[in-house]
């Protein structure tokens, strides 16, 4: 646990919601004074409870006998404490004499980063010189406080709760971590430049954090892994100003490792703290992306918090008005298996553009691993990127044709090198893909484009919808992350029809969605995918006609062992494929992104490689390199 010192904010803006308790007739514990003297007294009291959260002296001026000491002092204990917030409800329990007047409050402060604080106190008010007035000492305050005493506060933060793997093994156990930050009141203009030119950080932003921190605040400015502060540790060194200290951090293994996915943890920034909640400082470290940023408040527990009464000469405690232990954060269980996601991370670890792997258990429809490229990443390609799924598609105009009685497997068919769909000419991505006469299933593994649009016009404009949807495409998921399941609609155009067919036109998929195709595939039934078991389990959605399923996957084994992806044709456990190349406008001319998806076993997987050539090109190695690293277990 680390305890920190809170050292006083900047005292904000106070509210006062207040019961308002009047003082008539004879009121309890009254000793039988004058209505007018206890009304007189019960007022001011009430008065002062109005005031009391803003503490001006121009707003206790003719309710307390000494405005300036008690604006002072109470605002001395709001900027100590860290109170930004209090309310003040009298109890009714009013007792007057002809000349004072006496009454109980509850007091409620809230602390900064730190929950509720409540406690009574008494009221006195006294008449003078025909005046009722309270009677301020420092009492008045806190029961506990006299002139010679004050009250100081300590901060407690629980650990962090790590988040797990489908075993329970720790993700994101505690690492150690270097923080760098900065002084106020060591801050030079060279502190700003040096730091731009050493971390690359947000100067600007920096700079309005020290103007709002105290002298002596440690600001944070940027926590790295031991490895990488050692690595600019003699740079950081000839920068003025900076602060370093040590501490531990929930920490994945590597700064890319999982990163789009399990999140980040660092140094609060202004959106950071808004989701994280009240029990939050600016000088906290808080989740920043991901489920880390997700579940913030689960992860991180509740802080404790003591307030000392304090002998002001000595600085020796006399006792703790207040005492709250720290509640640890909940560990977070997600389907994410470390051998699996450490594969994923090692096939994409060459990538130098846009990359994302993702393998789901095509039984359960678990997600197992994500992996995100180049890195390190926090932009989660896998699960929200929209992208056109190109060939990979035709897994799903291949199963709608058939299960709409349009072609079988066997059935001989054309692949023309072009071919033109009501004006709109279709080619394929090179010459002479096919034999002669080559029946549906050998144009599917080789990808033939013309073949696969010339049946367009044999489904009505919403069968592909139908059938895209029934594999779990545009279906709605609670994944905990954002996550994008897809776009199939439903195109009564000829010409858009036939594109949507191969994948293009206005199909859009991410990744796990086209993983979450080739699970159903695999398993014969469709489900939203799973990441946190526990909170959000996926549902099944469409269980698939076993002869039309049996039919796709024949012909997915057949781009293995024939056509376009024979460079998955792995030994052992059978490998099944598609591969895709989607185009893409780009400025004036055109682009391509390269995709395989497929299974093994239990085990669904998409590729998706951006700017890549073909996905048996570019998409194919990362592939390989993914099936051969998985652990054989989870083949299951």
């Amino acid at each position: 646990m680390r305890v920190l010192r809170h050292r006083g904010p900047a005292a904000v803006a106070l509210v006062l919601v207040v019961a308002v308790s009047a003082c008539t007739g004879s009121p309890p514990g009254h000793n039988g004074a004058p209505d007018s003297a206890g009304s007189g007294g019960g007022k001011v009291i009430q008065e002062f409870a109005d005031a009391w959260p803003a503490p001006e002296v121009a707003n206790l001026r003719g309710i307390v006998d000494q405005p300036e000491v008690a604006a002072h002092d109470i605002a001395a204990h709001v900027a100590a404490l860290g109170i930004t917030k209090t309310t003040v409800r009298p109890l009714g329990d009013l007792s007057c004499s002809s000349s004072s007047c006496r009454e109980h409050a509850t007091v409620t402060h809230q602390l900064a980063g730190a929950g509720s604080w409540s406690y009574q106190t008494l009221i006195t008010s006294t008449l003078n010189q025909g005046q009722w007035l309270v009677h301020w000492t420092p009492g008045t305050f806190n029961p506990d406080l006299t002139e010679l005493t004050t009250l100081a506060i300590h901060r407690v933060l629980p650990a962090r709760a790590p988040i797990l793997d489908r075993s329970g093994a720790a993700l994101t156990p505690e690492r150690a971590i270097v923080r760098i930050g900065v002084q106020p009141s060591l801050v030079l203009p060279a502190t700003y430049t040096g730091l731009a030119a050493v971390l690359q950080i947000d100067i600007a932003s920096l700079q309005e954090q020290v103007k709002a921190a105290q002298p002596n605040w440690f600001v944070p400015v940027i926590d790295l892994r031991r490895g990488s502060y050692l690595q600019l540790k003699a740079r950081l060194d000839q920068v003025p100003g900076i602060v370093v200290d040590t501490a531990k951090r929930a920490l994945a293994p590597t700064a890319g490792w999982g990163r789009a996915v399990l999140g980040t943890v660092g140094p609060a920034t202004a959106d950071a703290l808004t989701e994280a909640g009240p029990d939050t400082l600016p000088t906290d470290e808080v989740g920043l992306s991901g489920l880390q940023l997700a579940y913030q408040r689960s992860l991180a527990g509740t802080p404790g918090v003591t307030i000392d009464l304090v002998d002001k000469s000595s600085g020796g405690v006399l006792n703790h008005v207040l005492s709250k232990h720290p509640v640890a954060g909940q560990p977070l269980t997600t389907t994410l298996d470390i051998q699996a996601q450490t594969a994923a991370e090692q096939a994409v670890a060459q990538a130098t553009d846009t990359t994302a792997v993702v393998v789901v258990k095509a039984s359960t429809g678990e997600v197992l691993a994500a992996a995100n490229a180049p890195g390190p990443t926090s932009y989660n390609t896998a699960f929200v990127g929209q992208y056109a799924p190109g060939s990979t598609f035709k897994v799903v105009s291949a199963l709608s044709l058939i299960e709409h009685g349009v072609v079988t497997p066997q059935r001989r068919v054309q692949c023309p090198d072009t071919t033109v769909v009501d004006g709109k000419q279709f080619t394929n991505y090179e010459l002479g893909i096919t034999g002669p006469n080559p029946t549906f299933a050998d144009a599917f593994a080789a990808s033939c484009n013309t073949t696969m649009v010339g049946f367009a016009h044999d489904l009505a404009g919403g069968e592909l919808a139908r059938t895209a949807s029934q594999l779990g495409l545009g279906a709605h998921w609670h994944l905990g992350l954002d996550a994008y399941s897809g776009s199939v609609p439903a195109d009564g155009d000829l010409v858009s029809r036939a594109a949507d067919m191969i994948g293009q036109g206005t199909v859009e998929a991410s990744p796990l969605a086209m993983a979450m195709v080739a699970a159903a595939v695999d398993s014969g039934v469709s489900r939203t995918p799973t990441l946190l078991p526990d909170l959000l389990p996926g549902k099944r959605l469409s269980q698939l006609d076993p002869t039309v399923d049996d039919d796709v996957q024949s012909m997915m084994r057949l781009v293995v062992t024939q056509g376009t992806g024979t460079t998955v044709d792995l030994p052992g456990l059978p490998v099944y494929a598609k591969t895709g190349t989607a185009e893409f406008a780009e400025g004036n001319h055109t682009g391509t992104n390269a995709w395989m998806i497929g299974y093994r076993g239990d085990l669904a997987f998409a590729v998706l490689v951006a700017n890549g050539t073909s996905g048996a090109h570019d998409a194919g190695p990362i592939v390989d390199s993914l099936l051969n690293r998985l652990p054989t277990a989870l083949y299951g």
